[in-house]
């Protein structure tokens, strides 16, 4: 059964909403909208879950439709599972009470609970409120009674960004094999480049109210927009063009050469957006410049973020890269390090300049 949507909804002091996504609601997955603040994503979260009312369009299930016309199907009616950035949950409720708040009554209410407790690691906390818990025992809190009545969409709005990351990156993996136990499919705002890739099955990246671009989250992300901001390139540079050869562009930064594929045009001077997952690392070895975009480099700073690495580099100018957790454990990185930067040219963005910028 496939969630259909194509609606849009205009705000006085806001963008258009004018956007078209299907969700299959038969097969386990996360997709991800991605893209920058202020785009429309948690609007068109909101739409889908009967939040908002659209201005028109359509949002329907095969066989009947939440939104068409003047008819609307309430929020509660939905079947949908919603999990808020600050989690939402009822001040005045015990833990127990708001896991148990969209169930019936009876045994099957008390077992759900108790299930969800072992499941979220909420054991010793029944009897608590929300004012007596940490943010991660209640962003638990709020993923489990989102989960609590087995719904057919849990939709997740930034439900990480208020944690720290340790915490947020012992949830995200819990929820993701949740998720998959259940076979419940979700669809997740966010705008971390690593969140989406680790939890992400599909993408959907917004601008401006609409969805531009689809596909696999590595693929959205290593393809995106000429613009550096809106898949959020860590690493831009300004480079001088002097050479072109076989679709390359042959770039200087500073005393650095680079390739790069070729956007066509007459231009002297470009912006390198490169983006962290098209970065590589090994131990500093013979002439780094020697080769096509190895780099020597410098380890200013690492941060284990889960199962990726987020390393900054000094190599002349300032660059990162985003590589597996187990890849800097296994090479033995750390802060200091002389290494070498291997820039993949079909993660470099090119973006000409006029005049002297």
């Amino acid at each position: 059964m496939k969630l259909t949507v194509d609606v849009h909804r205009q705000f006085a002091n806001g963008p258009l909403i004018q956007a078209a996504l299907e969700v299959d609601l038969d097969r386990f997955g996360i997709t991800v909208l991605f893209g920058p603040s202020g785009c429309g994503k948690t609007t068109l979260l909101r739409l889908i879950a009967g939040l908002e009312r659209p201005d028109g369009g359509l949002i329907g299930l095969e066989g009947g439709d939440w939104f068409k016309g003047s008819e609307r199907v309430p929020a509660h009616h939905r079947h949908v599972g919603y999990v808020f950035q600050e989690g939402a949950l009822f001040p005045h409720l015990s833990v127990a009470a708001n896991l148990g708040f969209g169930l019936g009554r009876g045994p099957v209410r008390a077992g759900r609970i108790a299930e969800l407790v072992q499941r979220f690691g909420l054991a010793g906390l029944e009897h608590r409120r929300p004012g007596e818990l940490s943010g991660g025992q209640k962003q638990r809190v709020a993923l489990a009674r989102a989960l609590a009545p087995r719904p057919r969409l849990v939709l997740l709005d930034e439900p990480f960004a208020s944690l720290d990351r340790p915490a947020a990156e012992e949830l995200r993996h819990e929820l993701r094999a949740m998720l998959k136990a259940d076979g419940i499919p979700a669809v997740l705002v966010t705008h971390d480049r690593g969140e989406a890739l680790s939890l992400g099955d599909r993408m959907l990246r917004m601008e401006a109210g609409r969805i531009v671009q689809e596909g696999r989250p590595e693929d959205v992300l290593t393809g995106g927009p000429r613009e550096p901001d809106y898949a959020g390139t860590e690493s831009v540079v300004l480079a001088r063009v002097v050479g072109r050869r076989e679709g390359l562009l042959c770039l200087e930064v500073g005393s650095t050469l680079l390739f790069a594929p070729d956007p066509g045009g007459d231009f002297r001077q470009a912006r390198l957006c490169i983006r962290s997952e098209g970065v590589s690392l090994d131990h500093a070895s013979g002439a780094p410049g020697s080769s096509r975009n190895h780099l020597a480099g410098r380890i200013v700073a690492l941060e284990i973020q889960g199962a990726l690495a987020r390393v900054r580099l000094d190599c002349g100018f300032a660059l990162e890269a985003l590589v597996t957790a187990w890849a800097c454990r296994d090479l033995g990185l750390g802060v200091g390090d002389t290494v070498t930067a291997l820039v993949k040219a079909t993660a470099i963005q090119v973006i000409p300049v006029d005049g002297d910028a």
